[in-house]
């Protein structure tokens, strides 16, 4: 069980995540991410009940730190689950992750960052990065849960405490009633857990001209 939050989710370029339903490598677009859904395609408690929760982002956060000269991007998907013992980050070989990121502003990605991931013989998961911005065109590759590293560029993937905060016995309740419900200590994801792709880049390769950019993910599955 890993319950770890990251401590600023400052956002900088911040454009949004698109999740998609995808056959063959084929994209359809959704205006953004969100837990669960679709629901008929991820939602574990629809009806019928979404099964392709690999495919499901979550979130995508970016923000950077000028002092060191990095950008930190993050990708969540698959959850929010409630913590097991021997619980392990989704690793299905068949789905495609991508952050983009345009850094002139013509919504079109200049850096498409592609992650996959694969099993062994014995289940243990690995993860693949390419395209990382900083890693002179090279692979990135190794085991999930821990910090891999090419030249700047650091990787990590695995099982976290889903960082999204939301009162959903508020929102539940709001619409129940028509009266506004929320409170700013009660979190639903507190204490569940999402995979997640981190990604830490050299802030000069990511913007050379060190001016605004925006980040957005997608993901798509082999096969529809």
């Amino acid at each position: 069980m890993k319950w770890t939050r990251p401590k600023s989710l400052v956002a900088y370029g911040l454009a949004g995540a698109a999740a998609v339903a995808a056959g063959a490598w084929g994209l359809v677009p959704a205006e953004a991410a969100d837990h669960l859904d679709p629901p008929g395609r991820t939602n574990p408690m629809a009806t019928p009940p979404g099964t392709d929760r690999a495919a499901d982002i979550a979130d995508v956060y970016a923000w950077h730190d000028s002092a060191a000269g990095t950008v930190t991007l993050v990708m969540t998907y698959a959850g929010p689950n409630d913590p097991v013992a021997m619980q392990r980050v989704t690793c299905d070989r068949n789905v495609l992750y991508t952050l983009h990121i345009d850094n002139d502003r013509d919504q079109t990605p200049d850096f498409d960052v592609r992650v996959r991931f694969g099993q062994d013989d014995i289940g243990n998961c690995f993860v693949r990065v390419e395209g990382a911005p900083g890693a002179g065109g090279m692979l990135i590759e190794g085991p999930v849960e821990y910090t891999l590293r090419r030249g700047d560029v650091r990787v990590f993937a695995g099982l976290r405490d889903d960082p999204f905060f939301f009162d959903l016995q508020g929102f539940q309740t709001t619409l129940m009633t028509g009266n506004l419900s929320f409170v700013n200590d009660r979190d639903f994801f507190a204490r569940k857990n999402s995979s997640a792709i981190v990604l830490q880049l050299p802030l000069n390769a990511v913007s050379p001209t060190n001016m605004p950019f925006d980040v957005w993910g997608t993901t798509a599955r082999i096969g529809g």
